[in-house]
């Protein structure tokens, strides 16, 4: 068992220092990222190659995720604010925004302010509400659904904003204003994003934890006072793992 352990975490230790040049200034976002099926192609901030990743991660500011084919991710933050990502989605995080190149994905709000934003090819969305898709198709034509609260959606080209509420959506193609408001089945949307195969397996928290603890010993050794705490994280979440595994 500790060689497979260690095994797993030198590989993982290979594929930071592919991903992440010298020089690249890490800004740790306060979000992690769990892969609960397939594999995402994960380009790191200040990189020009992709590495494909099948494991939970960190994230840095500007990192850009491509979730593969039958995949789907969910980046969870520290407030409890979650952002689901279904498959051939491509997606690059910020501090304060996201932006949503192509594919479909869901987001549920809890502490964060309105300074959040979803920017798309042919719009932005303010937040003012808490549970809503943003869907991108390949010819950059955006939909926003909102399920629950307020959504403040702005065309990148007329300027002109709308306000979604519970069971509107608009559209928006590239270089063109919003549509009208439409109603959609508030029902089938929720269902569509909720169940069973959307939840984080808990025991499996030890791995994301893992490459925290590698990426702050790469930047900064083994002896910060980041790396040091960071690393009792992984021993502690690896050691319940194992206890829950017997």
């Amino acid at each position: 068992m500790k060689r497979t352990v260690m095994c797993f975490l030198m590989s993982l230790f290979v594929l930071t220092l592919s991903a992440v040049s010298a020089e690249t200034q890490l800004i740790a976002l306060d979000a992690k990222l769990e892969i609960l099926a397939g594999e995402v192609k994960l380009t790191r901030v200040g990189s020009e190659k992709s590495d494909i990743i099948n494991r939970s991660c960190q994230l840095y500011a500007g990192d850009l995720l491509e979730t593969l084919k039958d995949s789907k991710t969910v980046l969870t933050y520290n407030d409890g604010t979650t952002m689901k990502v279904k498959e051939k989605t491509i997606v690059e995080v910020q501090p304060t925004s996201v932006r949503v190149f192509k594919g479909k994905t869901w987001y549920k709000f809890t502490k964060r302010g309105t300074e959040f934003k979803i920017e798309t090819p042919s719009l932005v969305a303010g937040i003012r509400g808490t549970e809503f898709e943003v869907a991108v198709s390949s010819r950059q034509k955006t939909v926003v659904s909102v399920v629950e609260g307020a959504v403040a959606a702005n065309s990148l080209v007329g300027g002109n904003t709308e306000v979604l509420k519970m069971g509107e959506a608009i559209s928006c193609e590239k270089d063109m204003n919003l549509s009208a408001k439409i109603n959609f089945d508030v029902k089938a949307k929720m269902a569509e994003w909720n169940g069973a195969d959307w939840e984080v397996a808990a025991d499996e928290a030890w791995k994301a934890l893992s490459i925290d603890y590698l990426m702050l010993k790469s930047q900064y050794g083994e002896d910060d006072p980041k790396t040091i705490e960071a690393k009792k994280k992984y021993q502690k979440a690896y050691n319940k793992a194992q206890k829950k595994s017997k």
